[in-house]
């Protein structure tokens, strides 16, 4: 039976500074199980990085409880959250959040450290192989093209071979080669490690990659301000 990784129940999120408004989006129930891909698109401003924020326990949500392979992410206490998030999440945002000053290798085994996992050399190899990072590994992220911080960013994301990746359009500033390569190793780890994959991205040509489709202007009010 395929193990739920991330459920939300009840869900919606309303901002403080707009008390009268109505909520951003109501999600009653979403499940996905290990193996399942989330394809989640809609229009700028209409909540989806507030969504992916709840759903890696940066922004609580004003309703509703999010669990991450069964365990309430905002029952926990913010350092246990943390904790959660760094072993249990492979996240790739649109910021990229790596360490300029390190270079590709240990950033990559700075994310293993945090998720309490032993560096994995053999891992580590065919992650920046598979990526064509092989020969930027010893070089500081701040010397590299913004495509290849984007790939050094997406094998940090599955270095600690996560139960959900959550991943914030990550192929924006990859050519079309190095777009299928990634697709490739990501659905191919997916099955392999039993992960669940949430994905926005505005790139509907990667859409036929995944089992579902959750565009979010279908879970808003008639009334929402797009904002976020």
């Amino acid at each position: 039976m395929s193990t739920p990784r991330l459920q939300l129940h009840h869900l919606s999120h309303q901002w403080a500074t707009t008390p009268a408004s109505s909520p951003l989006f109501t999600l009653d129930d979403l499940q996905l199980n290990s193996g399942d891909s989330l394809f989640m698109c809609g229009p700028s401003g209409c909540g989806k990085s507030t969504l992916l924020n709840i759903i890696t326990g940066l922004l609580p949500p004003t309703q509703g409880e999010v669990l991450i392979n069964g365990q309430s992410l905002y029952g926990l206490k913010p350092g246990a959250r943390d904790r959660l998030r760094a072993q249990c999440m492979g996240v790739i945002t649109q910021s990229l959040n790596l360490l300029p000053y390190l270079t590709v290798a240990e950033n990559l085994r700075l994310m293993q450290t945090f998720s309490a996992q032993k560096a994995d050399s053999e891992w580590q190899r065919h992650l920046l192989q598979t990526l064509n990072l092989t020969a930027q590994a010893h070089q500081p992220v701040e010397q590299l093209s913004i495509g290849q911080q984007q790939r050094a960013a997406i094998a940090r994301a599955l270095i600690h071979k996560p139960s959900l990746i959550i991943a914030d359009e990550p192929t924006t500033a990859l050519d079309d080669d190095n777009k299928n390569a990634f697709m490739s190793l990501l659905l191919n780890e997916m099955q392999n490690f039993d992960t669940a994959l949430l994905m926005v991205s505005h790139d509907t040509r990667l859409q036929p990659h995944f089992s579902r489709t959750l565009d979010l202007r279908q879970y808003q009010s008639a009334e929402a301000d797009y904002v976020s």
